[in-house]
């Protein structure tokens, strides 16, 4: 057939899906291959048994050679059919392309319909998972109640309050008390089925558990989510080949992603002890392990060969899967309350949380304190309080790390080398050291500095591939965010949370902005200093007020100078006598390459010193003292409106140089007036170039106009737009490279030179022209769109006729364009109405006029047909006539009944007697 039915579909579908929204077509689209258009097309789809409702698209048109995408592809399920379902059985979904009647073209489809319990694996839906975490099974109450009970005998607090107490040892407890009440529910294990993780299986709900004493792998780790959820921690699923058990984050995180399908984000969470794994399936053996036990063991799982996925619960409620209704409560043969296990085991030594857990603000003060919480991470996950070992850094080895600063500020070029083996050239460090009483690395450095080199202690390869991944990486940042983020940390400052916490952290002190240049692959990368300004980390010093009271002043602005560029020395001794007292504290020498970024402090810094300033926006304002009762925001005025718009403004009050429709004139209009809006569309829909408009009318009103962007692309494209149409010379770019005093003075210089070329008359004849175009052109959308006396335009008239005209349609003539108002046309469609009636019947009739023969139809035949009806009158009192003269000469009792055509047999029978 010439039109075919293309779709990607869902291989398994079962309740769980339709209690989240999960579709059933993921593409539906109809290519026609054929050479003529079609026309009252139709596509409807139906299954066997019915899972989903009927329905049917009726398409006014394909064209030949063409594919169309059918974007509305909802199908509605029967919830009845898929929640009864008590095993999977394969389905059928019919697809039928029909035009009119005859049907073009059937496609049947197989769907696997998955039982109520049943999870369909990580090859179908892995995220529908989720959906079988069911803290609302009452089970699940009877488990943490053992596990308060576990808590009570270690004299802990019974309060299962999730991550409200702000210590990771607490949830820590809450996870031992939850295994070790797990652990005496004294259950079975039950094998799963082979490759279940790929094809699923049937899921135990906890109820049944309870009730059965029998559970796999994956219904323990649903089970032990759905605990830790009810009790308000923040589960992990976590999926390896042929085997599942469960994890909980020890503060209120959650990955960026629902599913990880990379074993390292997992374990790296785990070396921070911000999340553990344990294994639940361990709580089925006899004797149990500790908890402890079986975190290690879970945590040998976490190998990149057998690791399938890990599935963050907390995601998944964020992103609305929710846990599935309970169909029933099971009896749980459990008399009276479960019984817990042994002792609860003590946490080990936990850090503190890194993140707030607070109420939601209700006041002014208090909601823009959230906002600079938000903006300034005091985090030990900021790279700017702590670069870990395994940064994407390269740390180099100066032993005068000012002169190396000094060379940079001269605007020298210094070479990135690698540090050589010293020991293959039968050099020993060791004996060097004792001989010389100078460490052999440092010599190399110092006279490699001399030459004009800095040396990284790593090997020529790694250093090579870890500075072309520094160079793209700060080369994309500046493209697209217009702000170099590659600096060199002169100095760190090693420190601690608190006196007894046995982790360090390393903090960078001086951030000197470089940039890295490489003229080949072969000609290795150079070192030179950005224009930007040498700077201390801010952000350290804000962690340091915080939370230790220290304020290290003369550090937050321009940094002190040595003559040649700054102080390295200097501030390092300042920092040194700030922390002298603090235990734990310590500034060292190191060097280190790498990326930060200080975006988000240079807006925290805005909130902080300027609310004042921020408080005279209305819409600030409102966000800040918004209540229930003070319902949304209101833009002062009214918003333009499209059609009132040519009526409103002239041409000449427009300066909009690129197209734009109503939509997008009535934005440029708001824009101008002081109005608050957002400007929201699909990509291609024309925002950049409404932007661009907005920019052009504004500045031809004498305003000037800041434009910002997350990604300099964004800028890009509208600063190209706005130079097509001459006005590049009146924007000033304040990033990147062209930020510098000299290249905005040039700025300024070319926007004023253009400025005096501009001709006022020659805008003002161009404008009148545009008017009188423009009036013309709707003179012509005013007729076009003119309500005659029946009720129709020109515009719906010729759309109407276009649509549905066909060959065989009547035409029909009327003296005069308003010869029948609303109400006459109201009356010929009932006509219409009434003869479509009976042309069904006509259809029903269709033996009893078979000597009517069929014609195809035209106005030709229109005519001869209404005229042969008015001759069948007297036809047939003519034909009346001639029986009763036959029956008069006969004599003979000749029925009515008695066909005409027998009657005329009859009598030629008699005349050629």
């Amino acid at each position: 057939m010439s039109v075919d039915v293309e779709l990607v579909l869902a291989g398994k579908i079962g309740f769980a899906a339709h209690q989240n929204a999960v579709p059933v077509l993921r593409e539906l689209r109809l290519t026609h291959s054929g050479q003529e258009p079609l026309v009252d097309v139709s596509l409807t789809v139906t299954a066997e048994p019915a899972f989903v409702v009927p329905r049917t698209w009726h398409l006014e048109r394909l064209d030949p050679k063409g594919t169309l995408h059918l974007d509305d592809r909802d199908l509605e399920f029967d919830a009845a059919l898929l929640g009864s379902l008590q095993e999977s059985l394969v389905a059928q979904l019919t697809f039928t392309v029909r035009q009119g009647e005859e049907i073009l073209q059937t496609r049947r489809y197989p769907v696997e319909l998955l039982a109520r319990n049943q999870w369909g694996g990580v090859d179908s839906m892995p995220e529908l998972a989720a959906a079988f975490v069911m803290p609302n099974d009452p089970a699940v109450d009877r488990l943490l109640g053992a596990a308060a009970e576990v808590l009570r005998r270690a004299g802990k607090s019974t309060a299962l309050d999730g991550y409200q107490s702000g210590s990771r040892r607490r949830v820590w407890e809450l996870g031992s008390a939850l295994w070790s009440a797990l652990c005496g529910l004294q259950l079975t294990y039950a094998v799963p089925p082979a490759s279940f993780e790929r094809q699923g299986q049937k899921i135990r709900t906890p109820g049944a558990i309870l009730d059965g004493g029998l559970a796999t792998c994956l219904d323990l780790a649903l089970l032990a989510c759905a605990a830790l959820e009810q009790a308000g921690l923040n589960p992990l699923l976590v999926i390896t080949r042929g085997h599942a058990f469960a994890g909980v984050w020890l503060q209120p995180q959650e990955f960026a992603q629902l599913l990880t399908d990379d074993a390292e984000p997992v374990r790296k969470r785990v070396a921070l002890k911000d999340l553990l794994v344990f294994e639940t399936t361990q709580a089925t053996a006899s004797p149990p392990p500790s908890f402890s036990q079986a975190m290690q063991l879970a945590e040998r799982q976490l190998d990149d060969e057998s690791f399938v996925l890990a599935l963050d619960v907390r995601r998944a409620r964020l992103q609305r899967i929710r846990p599935l209704a309970v169909p029933g409560q099971p009896a749980i043969h459990a008399d009276g309350l479960l019984l817990p296990g042994e002792a609860l085991e003590e946490a080990p030594p936990l850090p503190a949380f890194d993140v707030d857990v607070e109420a939601a603000p209700t006041t002014p003060v208090g909601r823009l304190a959230l906002w600079q919480r938000k903006l300034l991470d005091l985090t030990t996950r900021n790279r700017l309080l702590h670069v870990p070992d395994n940064a994407r850094s390269v740390p180099l080895l100066c032993p005068e790390p000012a002169a190396l600063e000094d060379r940079l500020a001269e605007g020298r070029a210094l070479r990135l080398v690698p540090l050589p083996d010293l020991a293959v050239s039968g050099r020993d460090a060791v004996l060097h050291e004792a001989r010389e009483h100078e460490n052999l690395d440092d010599e190399y450095a110092r006279g490699a500095l001399a030459r004009g080199e800095v040396v990284a202690p790593l090997d020529a390869t790694k250093l090579d591939a870890a500075l072309v991944e520094l160079y793209r990486r700060a080369r994309s940042d500046l493209d697209e965010g217009g702000a170099n983020t590659l600096y060199l940390a002169l100095g760190f400052l090693r420190w601690k949370k608190a006196a007894d916490d046995p982790k360090h952290y390393r903090a960078p002190l001086i951030l000197l902005p470089v940039r890295l240049e490489r003229q080949s692959a072969a000609s290795g990368i150079t070192l030179h200093l950005f224009e930007d300004e040498p700077r201390f980390n801010l952000t350290l010093l804000e962690l340091l007020r915080h939370d230790f009271d220290l304020d290290i002043p003369g550090l937050d602005g321009p940094l002190p100078g040595d003559g040649n560029g700054i102080d390295v020395d200097g501030i390092w001794t300042r920092v040194r006598r700030a922390v002298r007292d603090l235990p734990g504290f310590e500034v060292s020498n190191e060097l280190l390459l790498g990326q930060f970024s200080f975006a988000k402090y240079l807006m925290w810094k805005d909130l902080t010193e300027r609310s004042d300033q921020l408080m005279e926006s209305p819409l600030v304002r409102h966000l800040l003292e918004r209540t229930t009762e003070s319902g949304a925001y209101l833009s002062g005025g009214s918003f333009p409106r499209e059609r009132e718009l040519d009526r409103q403004v002239t041409p000449a009050e427009l300066f909009t140089p690129l197209p734009a429709d109503s939509s997008q004139l009535a934005a440029v209009l708001a824009s101008a007036g002081g109005q608050d809006f957002v400007l929201d569309g699909p990509p291609g829909t024309g925002k950049s170039q409404t932007i661009a408009n907005m920019i052009a009318h504004n500045l031809a009103l004498g305003r000037r106009v800041l434009f910002v962007a997350e990604k300099r692309a964004a800028l890009d494209v509208v600063y190209r737009r706005l130079e097509a149409q001459g006005l590049g010379e009146f924007c000033l770019e304040l990033h990147s490279s062209k930020a510098s005093k000299a290249e905005v003075l040039k700025q300024l210089e070319r926007a004023w030179d253009t400025r005096d070329g501009l001709d006022e008359e020659e805008w003002l004849a161009e404008a009148a022209e545009v008017e009188r175009l423009r009036d013309r052109l709707n003179a012509v959308v005013e007729r076009l769109h003119r309500r005659w006396p029946n009720g129709l335009t020109l515009q719906q008239s010729i759309g109407r006729v276009l649509r549905d005209a066909v060959l065989d349609t009547p035409r029909l003539s009327w003296p005069q364009a308003d010869t029948h108002d609303a109400e006459a046309l109201a009356e010929l469609r009932t006509a219409v109405r009434r003869l479509a009636l009976h042309a069904e019947t006509g259809r029903s009739l269709a033996a009893d006029f078979a000597l009517l023969p069929a014609h195809p139809w035209s106005n030709a035949w229109q005519d001869a047909l209404v005229g042969a009806a008015e001759r069948l009158r007297d036809t047939q009192q003519a034909l009346q006539q001639a029986r009763q003269r036959l029956r008069d000469v006969l004599g003979l009792p000749l029925a009515d009944q008695v066909a005409p055509r027998r009657l005329l047999e009859f009598a030629e029978l008699l005349q050629n007697a």
